[in-house]
Order: C-alpha cells, then structure tokens, then sequence
C-alpha cells in the first residue's frame, strides 16, 4: 500500500503503464521511500516516528503548544516551496501551513515578547525565489503572522559579508535565550559565505560573525549554551563547500556576546556537526551532556534512483570530553531537540536543494533513554 502523497501520485501515472513497467517504478519507489534502519547504542531505544513518504527536508524543530512544528523545506508548487508542519507524539503529521504558501524556508523560531510588537510571530530564514537560484542569493528573513492567517512580510534581506559576500544556503534561526546577552535578537546561520547575522525588532539586520572560510568555514546549525552566556554554531574546521569528500573535520564552536569565537571549542572531531542540544537533567545518566548529529559526507550528485548512504550518527559527549555513540544508521540528519524526555532528530535524507532530488524521503527519529 502506498502511504505518501507521492507515491499515490506516481501510482495514477503508473495505471497507464503496461504492467512490467508498473511492477519496475513500485520497485524504485518503495527502495527510495524505506524505513531507515536505526542501531541505538546501549542505554538507548529508537523509533522512526515519521517515516519516509510524508516528509520532504525536515529542518528545524520548535516545541509549540504541546506538538513537534517542523519546517518542511520542499515540495515545490510555481514560486513557493515549504511548508509548516506539526507532528504530535504519534507521528501523525498536520499542517499547519501547506504548499503553494511560503517561499522555500530552512529555519524558524517564534518570536519572543522580547522581540517588541512582533513577539508571538514566526520568523524565518527563507530563499528569496525557488530552487538553486534562490538557494545561491542573499536569503531573507520573513514574519510569518498565525493572526493574519499565517501571511507573510518581508522583515529584511541579509546584507553581503565576508569573502564570499553572498549570503545563500541559509540553514538556522534562533531568538536569543531571555535574560541572556542574546536577548531581543534573531540569529540566523547562511553556510556559502561563512556568517551568522543578528536582526532586530526595528527590521536591521547585520552580520554578527563571518568566520575566516579557512580555519572556519559552512556553520550549519546555532543554538545557546544552557546558561544562555554564549551561541554554540556548527563548523567545518577546514574550506569546505557541499561537494567535499572524506576526509572531514568538524568542531562546535562557542561564539561570546561580543561575536568574538572562543579560541577553545567545546567539541572538536566530528565528521561533519550539524544540530546539537544538552540533555535535559530527566534524560537518565546523561542529564546536562551535549547530543549532536555527525552528517557525514553529503553525496552529491544525489543518486537519483538510489538509497543515500547511512553513514550518519548522533553522538553524545561524555564527562570526560569524548564522543560517544547514541545512535547509528542516519542518512543526512539536521536538526536535534529534545522535547521533554525524549530526543527528536530531523533527516533530510536525499531530498535537499543542491542534491536536485525533489522526493519526501525525509524522516523523524525518536530516542529514547531504556
């Protein structure tokens, strides 16, 4: 049985094939749409929550309202590209808002009451157009207003900074914790020119840090240090751009109000880093302990017809500064948040912008402490 929405697409297409050619495209889907097989490391349980056929890139994550809202970055109809999506503790998935709506969109937060008039609005990261195009342009912030039907208004373009100057494939965006030096500001993550930006209730937005492209380069994902004193960002540790190859060296960085980096990083030794949190003090033994995803090498091309390979992990670090395994068996997983007990990880899977496979093969994992 088909349980995607494009699967039920290619079977309309298929009805009109002659039956070799039917029984062959129920071969490439149901291949490119399998569960991942996940292998939890002792102390853990997995469960593949969501499983491929429903998702496109799942990115960011926000606990909201007792649900899971999730950035589904894909899909694309005409000039718009994502979608906004809740998943409850089941797996069902609703949307909040669907296709056709928003432009393609790779991170988000809610607004805080710190963030003046616009406290209680999404904000978020988003292409200025669809496809490559858009993924290689200055990105824009956007509102997005659950008062006004979930519209949106432009809030800024990023500005140009760095070498590079094109602040494109954009990936992250988190408000700064309250009472914390970050308060009352939005950062967001642009990995082509090697910055993160800060924006402001008054709609100006300014690189906060631009790394060097050399000794640092591609932040992927930002998020706060539990005592809000300082933005922890994901980074290669050498040049890197999509097309890189192992072997990849990759640290968490700490980044200090001032935008100046932490000469000392507070992981160094993953493949590829891209999402992280801190457990929280009910999650067993590993209470206050980093988690975070190790991507791996990205493939690109992206086999079209193909599995991605699943050389990804999410990893822990220990008391003593070293990574441990939590769990193996992930393709391309992003993003990681622990909502209460229990720790969700988003996999892009083969479907992202520069791998040109426009497929819902994304998946969401849950883990848990046995």
């Amino acid at each position: 049985m088909f349980k995607s929405e494009f699967a039920r697409l290619v079977l309309l297409f298929t009805l009109a094939l002659p039956a070799y050619a039917k029984d062959e495209s129920t071969r490439v889907i149901d291949r490119l749409l399998a569960p991942p097989t996940i292998e939890p490391a002792a102390g853990f349980s997995a469960q593949v929550l969501v499983p491929p056929g429903r998702l496109y890139d799942p990115l960011s994550m926000l606990h909201h309202q007792g649900k899971v809202w999730v950035i589904d970055d894909g899909g694309e109809e005409q000039d718009k590209g994502s979608r906004l999506l809740e998943i409850d503790p089941t797996g069902k998935v609703s949307p909040i808002v669907g296709l056709g709506k928003i432009l393609p969109t790779v991170g988000f937060d809610l607004a805080p009451p710190e963030f003046g008039k616009f406290g209680g609005q999404f904000f978020l990261l988003s292409q200025p157009e669809v496809a490559m195009p858009g993924a290689q342009a200055n990105h824009l912030i956007l509102r997005l207003d659950p008062k006004t039907n979930y519209t949106t208004t432009t809030h800024c373009t990023l500005p140009e900074a760095g070498e590079v100057r094109t602040a494109g494939y954009g990936l992250d965006a988190h408000f700064g914790p309250k009472g914390s030096p970050f308060e009352g500001r939005l950062f967001v993550v642009t990995i082509m020119n090697n910055a993160v930006y800060e924006a402001t209730p008054d709609g100006q937005c300014k690189p906060f840090v631009v790394f060097d492209g050399k000794h640092y380069s591609a932040p992927m994902v930002n998020a706060f240090a539990a005592d809000g004193k300082s933005m922890l960002v994901s980074v290669s540790t050498e040049p890197y751009n999509f097309a890189s190859k192992p072997p990849l060296n990759g640290a968490i960085l700490r980044i200090l109000p001032d935008g100046s980096v932490d000469p000392k990083p507070v992981y160094v030794g993953a493949t590829r880093p891209t999402g992280f949190d801190y457990a929280p003090t009910g999650f067993g033994e590993f209470g206050g302990q980093l988690f975070f995803a190790d991507m791996g090498a990205i493939q690109i091309p992206v086999p079209m017809t193909q599995t991605v390979n699943a050389d990804a992990a999410i990893y822990r670090v220990d008391n003593a500064g070293k990574a441990q395994l939590v769990a193996r068996g992930f393709h391309n997983p992003l993003a990681i948040r622990f909502i209460g007990d229990e720790l969700w990880v988003t996999d892009i899977n083969g479907d992202f912008i520069a791998g040109k496979r426009e497929l819902p093969d994304g998946f969401v994992v849950r883990i848990k402490v046995n």
